[in-house]
């Protein structure tokens, strides 16, 4: 159960004396139940590797030493104007685009250039348009979503691919394989896998779960069943990929994990993503706590027809069959729960409003990086 995060403890407990009594003792159960899942996505971001899923929202991950030179360094730092002309530049030789600032290329918070590859112009052109567009005053450090995202794919890219690169930075920006392994985690405790008892809002939220996720879940096991096959990663031939979810119902007090076939399945299934979806993949899943969001989100906006054919609808058997979500429906997956809740005990101003806005913002970066 997902329970109200209010800003100001003492004046939400005056204004939701109510509601906040009815969650807790209405619905204790399935709280604790669900304790176990909020226990195991911490654990996933603990230790060493939380930095690989802890950055600042300039793209600049929290680890990383902020005296390098670069543009986003000092914008972050400043929060200040400090340029005058904003332009895209384009290298004919290679078709790549850098963005840049009074003429000269932009630099990633780990001081490589903004350059993006032929096929990313429209990105190219919508991450200048943040920066031609930013305040000259109170400059917000959400401000530049598109230039966050880009530059962690951007500093992924150069230091796992590039040439004489300081390891420092490599494990500053994390481990390709350890993010991807974290990823994975959230697999085993994904808000899609985890249904609601029948008692709960009247039984409304479970038949609602029960028609989005169901239905969700039925898709992508037939996508990694697929998937797997096509790649030769089925112990048989008769084999078929089976998610695991937690019915709290009838689990009761356990976890929740999907097998080693599974794991391996959708491991390799990463391992065939471009630096640049796998980054939108990252920010989705944080966003939505949902790895079936995240991999609906790319699968909804891959722009390259072979790549949609080949890695993201692989059972699907032409265009007008493909699967696909919008941000709005993904929004839903994602926020199923908190949607009844405002429903049936009113929306926490500067609270929810806020979130929902940070979930589009974030989604839709995301969406637009791997478009």
């Amino acid at each position: 159960m997902k329970f109200f995060t209010f800003p100001d403890q003492n004046q939400s407990l005056v204004k939701h004396p109510v509601a906040m009594l009815k969650l807790a003792f209405r619905s204790l159960p399935v709280a604790v139940a669900r304790s176990n899942v909020r226990y195991a996505r911490k654990y996933a971001t603990e230790g060493t590797l939380k930095s690989v899923f802890t950055s600042t929202p300039l793209g600049q991950d929290s680890t990383v030493e902020t005296n390098i030179k670069s543009d986003t360094n000092r914008l972050a730092k400043t929060l200040s104007k400090f340029w005058e002309k904003v332009s895209v530049g384009h290298d004919g030789a290679t078709g790549a685009y850098q963005i840049q600032l009074d003429g000269k290329t932009i630099k990633t918070p780990l001081g490589f250039p903004m350059e993006l590859p032929g096929t990313k112009k429209q990105l190219a052109y919508l991450i200048s348009h943040e920066w031609a567009n930013l305040p000259d005053l109170k400059i917000k450090t959400h401000s530049l979503p598109l230039t966050s995202i880009t530059a962690r794919a951007i500093d992924l890219t150069n230091c796992h691919q590039g040439k004489d690169v300081d390891p420092d930075l490599v494990t500053k920006v994390g481990n390709l394989q350890d993010i991807k392994h974290n990823m994975l985690r959230y697999f085993d405790t994904d808000t899609c896998l985890i249904l609601a008892t029948h008692k709960e809002y009247h039984g409304k939220l479970r038949q609602k779960q029960d028609e989005l996720y169901m239905a969700l879940i039925k898709e992508f096991e037939d996508f990694f069943t697929v998937y797997g096959k096509k790649h030769n990663l089925l112990p048989s031939a008769d084999y078929r990929v089976k998610i695991e979810y937690l019915d709290c119902e009838t689990d009761g007090l356990r976890g929740n994990e999907q097998n080693a076939i599974t794991q391996k399945i959708v491991l390799h299934w990463m391992d065939q993503l471009s630096m640049y979806d796998l980054v939108a993949l990252e920010k989705a899943i944080l966003t939505s706590k949902s790895f079936l969001c995240g991999a609906s989100l790319l699968r909804s906006n891959c722009s390259d027809t072979e790549t949609m054919k080949d890695l993201y609808q692989v059972n699907k058997s032409g265009v007008d069959d493909y699967f696909h979500k919008t941000i709005e429906e993904i929004v839903e997956l994602g926020n199923l729960e908190t949607i009844f809740q405002t429903e049936e005990w009113g929306e926490v101003e500067d609270t929810h409003d806020v979130d929902k806005v940070d979930w589009l913002r974030n989604l839709t970066a995301a969406a637009l990086l791997c478009h």
